[in-house]
């Protein structure tokens, strides 16, 4: 007999549902949890994602997420309070996530796994492709030769930047990334060759995705974002963008790689484009 039940969170537990989710990854308290919990409502209102969480009595014990890109799913925020691990919590609501993603017509779900739970996708079918890594960037702004000086900042997508991401990563999230600045988060840009998005990521500012066709494109919007305040990005194993962009200036790796995992239908992706995500949504 279950001691919890699984079901969506109301408005408000919301709140209490990101504090579980930082506990569970080991996070800091947030500063203001009313910025996230807007970003949560947004999602949720716009039937981009969906949260389940776990309850035991009136008190939330785990959590999860799945981001639902029409025929994709990206499955994530999968946590769990320390003292109620191992009474199979995550499973179950991993399974529910699996659930709506079947329901919803998805024939892809992709997830970033920890170590710990990357053995644990394995037996569900999910493949890895990579790795990838969060890192703190420098306080101060390097200097790089040839760097564009065209770099514009906007607050909303031009659609040549949605079709980029669209050919980089396989599946539209138009509708994601058009919620990202309509919650503040600006747009870098370098016409027809690539783009960044610097947003507010649980009291962080992050620059990610960052999506080009050249690297000297990718720099330049790296240094352009450090003139406006980004602190970490998320950089995959993409071996000559780290190297280069390692001996340009002083990163400082944070945690522990998580391997991006893919579940159902290939997709056609040009991964040489993506040089930093945008959240782990890790489990």
């Amino acid at each position: 007999m279950k001691l919890y039940k699984i079901r969506e969170p109301k408005r408000e537990e919301i709140i209490n549902s990101i504090k579980v989710m930082l506990i569970s990854f080991g996070r800091p308290p947030l500063n203001n949890y009313e910025e996230e919990s807007k970003v949560w409502t947004h999602l949720i209102n716009n039937k981009i994602a969906r949260f389940l969480i776990a309850i035991k009595g009136d008190n939330i014990i785990g959590l999860g997420g799945i981001f639902l890109f029409q025929k994709v799913a990206s499955i994530g925020y999968m946590g769990v309070l320390p003292e109620f691990r191992g009474q199979g919590v995550g499973s179950e609501i991993f399974k529910n996530l699996m659930e709506i993603a079947k329901n919803s017509g998805c024939n892809s779900v992709n997830l970033y796994a920890s170590k710990l739970g990357e053995p644990i996708y394995r037996k569900y079918g999910f493949q890895g492709s990579y790795y990838a890594n969060l890192y703190l960037l420098p306080k101060k702004v390097f200097k790089l030769q040839n760097t564009q000086n065209n770099i514009k900042s906007v607050s909303e997508f031009p659609e040549w930047a949605l079709e980029l991401d669209y050919k980089t990563v396989g599946f539209d999230r138009s509708e994601y990334l058009n919620a990202r600045t309509t919650l503040g988060a600006k747009v870098l840009i370098a016409k027809n060759e690539g783009y960044g998005l610097i947003s507010n990521v649980l009291s962080t500012i992050r620059l990610g995705p960052l999506i080009a066709t050249k690297f000297e494109i990718a720099k330049s919007i790296v240094r352009k974002a450090l003139l406006l305040g980004a602190e970490s990005m998320i950089i995959p194993s993409h071996p000559l963008f780290q190297i280069k962009l390692i001996s340009l200036m002083d990163l400082t790796e944070h945690g522990d790689p998580n391997l991006k995992m893919t579940y159902g239908a290939n997709l056609s992706r040009k991964l040489e484009y993506l040089y930093a995500i945008g959240s782990y949504s890790k489990g």
